[in-house]
């Protein structure tokens, strides 16, 4: 009964969403927001938990007439792929009405926008996939990717999906938020392993069913760690980094 992996950092008048879950376009709608705001769309992996509601944003900005220049940021093996979606959802250019960017994380790796940068660390999440892949004869190149986010001199951390802890730790060098799933990892041992980076301030998201019904008990578990500001994510949550 929830949204899909998506979130908006919002610096300036500008927003710069990471991930494109499916349900991001309802979640748009009823947090009131801006779409003409969105400068950009980056994606962290071609699961279709962060990638499905894509497109159907994409239709949504067209409904809803927007005209502003649209970057989306990807890994590379789903540059081509989604090009040939948009044109199959007749999500054509000359039909938009906007002009719509695709590019390649792996070749880019760090955005310096005038209001933001955010760079691209390439993690383990798809790892195992590795022997299907070499068996089948698959094109997939198992990209995925954690990010860290700076904006007026404060830096966030998304870790995006990941195999452990490992994948974005050396990302956490002054880290004001880190934004990490709880799907993957040993929510014990990261908490641990965070608070011993120095990390204070952590928001939990993409967990399995079974921790919604022990929030409690996560929670008490940062507070053991040493963890003075822990949220449970939540359809519209909205954190002001100070």
């Amino acid at each position: 009964d929830r949204a899909c992996s998506s979130l908006l950092v919002n610096t300036g008048d500008r927003l710069y969403q990471f991930d494109a879950g499916e349900g991001v376009s309802a979640s748009i709608l009823k947090n009131g927001i801006d779409h003409s705001q969105i400068r950009a769309i980056i994606i962290s992996h071609s699961h279709a938990d962060h990638i499905a509601g894509l497109f159907l944003e994409v239709q949504m900005m067209y409904l809803a007439g927007r005209k502003e220049p649209m970057r989306i940021y990807l890994p590379h093996e789903a540059v081509e792929p989604v090009r040939q979606f948009m044109l199959a959802a007749y999500l054509l250019p000359e039909k938009l009405g906007f002009e719509i960017g695709l590019y390649s994380l792996d070749e880019i790796q760090g955005i310096d926008d005038d209001l933001i940068a955010f760079y691209a660390h390439n993690n383990r999440h798809l790892e195992s996939y590795k022997e299907i892949i070499k068996d089948s004869g698959y094109p997939n190149r198992m990209q995925c990717y954690s990010f860290a986010v700076i904006a007026d001199e404060k830096k966030i951390v998304y870790s995006g999906d990941v195999k452990s802890f490992d994948d974005y730790a050396p990302l956490l060098n002054d880290c004001r938020l880190l934004i990490t799933e709880g799907f993957h990892v040993d929510l014990e041992k990261m908490l641990a392993e965070a608070a011993q980076k120095g990390i204070d301030r952590i928001v939990l998201t993409h967990l399995r069913n079974e921790d919604y019904n022990r929030q409690e008990t996560i929670k008490s578990l940062a507070e053991k760690n040493g963890i003075r500001r822990f949220e449970i994510a939540f359809d519209g949550l909205k954190i002001r980094i100070s």
